[in-house]
């Protein structure tokens, strides 16, 4: 095994190196990009690299590298098309949701890329928060959809963006701890469809790390079929 398995290029997360006070780069493999060497890499404390699950030799070359394994990804796609109406009453999230949607993004995803020795504890909490805070505002995921009991109180959201005609997907998808084993999160994903069918949408897309086990038995139960899979490696 040599590093000359492995041609990209380094291209530098500026929003990232600044949210996490570390400078870091994404390597976007190109096979007939430059070979890159060890040496290539070090100008950055942090790269990551996205692979193929079934890209056998490109991840051993990134071990070669001293590249190390995060996190597995496992993508699911929705049909629509025939989809029927849900009937389930939900609220789009607005500015006055911001607190007690992001206090709830930001302690539900303890399953993250975004861990030590990478990144610091609450670095992952920040991160989701702000996801959760840009759906709301409309300014990364456009919408966030909640779920409330009879008291008004939030039982859990999901955050979607169009990403492609007559194509969504669902960012985050959070519920309170108090709320589970209620089907709050099939409700949730009932609400996203009735969300694309009313915007024309044919196909929802969504992904969650392979150790999720309970998101991977909720998407697979909403009928969504596993359409991708990678490793998330980190140097």
């Amino acid at each position: 095994m040599n590093d000359n398995l492995i041609r990209g290029r380094l291209e530098y997360l500026q929003w990232e190196s600044d949210f996490f006070s570390r400078p870091s780069a994404k390597l976007i493999l190109d096979s007939a990009g430059p070979v890159l060497q060890r040496s290539d890499l070090g100008e950055y404390p942090l790269v990551h690299a996205k692979v193929p699950a079934d890209q056998s030799e490109i991840i051993d070359g990134l071990y070669y590298l001293g590249f190390r394994m995060v996190e597995g990804e496992i993508d699911f796609s929705l049909d629509l098309r025939d989809a029927e109406p849900a009937t389930i009453e939900y609220q789009l999230a607005t500015r006055r949701d911001l607190s007690r949607v992001c206090q709830l993004a930001g302690s539900a995803f303890q399953l993250s890329r975004f861990r030590s020795p990478w990144y610091q504890p609450h670095d992952s909490g920040r991160f989701y928060a702000l996801w959760a805070e840009k759906a709301i505002l409309g300014t990364f995921d456009t919408h966030c959809l909640t779920l409330s009991d009879n008291d008004g109180q939030l039982l859990g959201f999901v955050t979607l963006r169009a990403i492609e005609p007559k194509v969504a997907r669902v960012g985050l998808l959070a519920v309170q701890p108090q709320a589970t084993g209620r089907g709050i999160g099939k409700q949730l994903m009932k609400a996203a469809q009735s969300w694309c069918l009313a915007h024309g949408i044919e196909q929802l897309k969504v992904a969650t790390q392979t150790g999720n086990i309970a998101a991977l038995n909720l998407y697979r139960t909403c009928g969504a079929v596993l359409s991708h899979s990678a490793y998330w490696l980190y140097r």
